[in-house]
């Protein structure tokens, strides 16, 4: 909602792109373009790296606030409340950069039908990796430095051991712990 325009990149030589090719390749938009913040994900739903966003901050020179909870825009910075395991750490850096957020950070705002009749109209411009610049053998399976071999189902889980306190529960509980070598 709001965007002015789209920018999409569909190339047949970017399949099998690694992490660090996908952030060559948003790189190169991103260059066209300028924008003053970089908005990602903290990781995709497929390769669950979480390196990329950090990837395109190095490969565009630009700082990187990852984790953010909170962002806001002031001028020529934009001020984050990071989350961190004991809270929250408020840091600021200047415009362009790149943040990466939590989930949760954001209530989703579902567009209007007056708003999906007005994306309508937005332009979309349709790249591929030569329009960018990229040698094909930077990306794709060509360029990537990691490989998918082999994907396989998660193991079902097991039922567990259902045990009945007859006034010695806490010795089971002791010994199960004594098992698995936590105490």
């Amino acid at each position: 909602m709001g965007a002015a325009k789209a920018v999409i990149v569909s190339d047949d030589a970017l399949r099998g792109t690694d992490a660090l090719g996908t952030a060559k390749v948003l790189a190169a938009v991103i260059k066209r373009e300028m924008p003053d913040l970089i908005l990602c994900a903290t990781e995709s739903s497929d390769g669950y790296t979480g390196t990329t966003p950090v990837q395109l901050a190095e490969l565009l020179g630009l700082p990187s606030i990852t984790f953010a909870k909170s962002v806001a825009v002031d001028g020529s910075s934009v001020k984050v409340e990071r989350q961190t395991e004991s809270g929250y750490d408020e840091v600021t850096a200047p415009t362009p950069c790149v943040v990466t957020v939590t989930a949760g950070v954001v209530e989703p705002r579902y567009p209007s039908f007056k708003g999906i009749m007005a994306a309508k109209g937005k332009p979309v411009d349709q790249l591929t990796v030569a329009d960018l610049g990229i040698d094909a053998g930077q990306v794709g399976s060509a360029g990537a430095g990691q490989e998918v071999v082999s994907v396989q189902p998660a193991e079902a889980r097991q039922g567990g051991e259902i045990v009945v306190d007859e006034g010695d529960g806490h010795e089971k509980i002791v010994a199960f712990l004594e098992q698995l070598k936590v105490i």
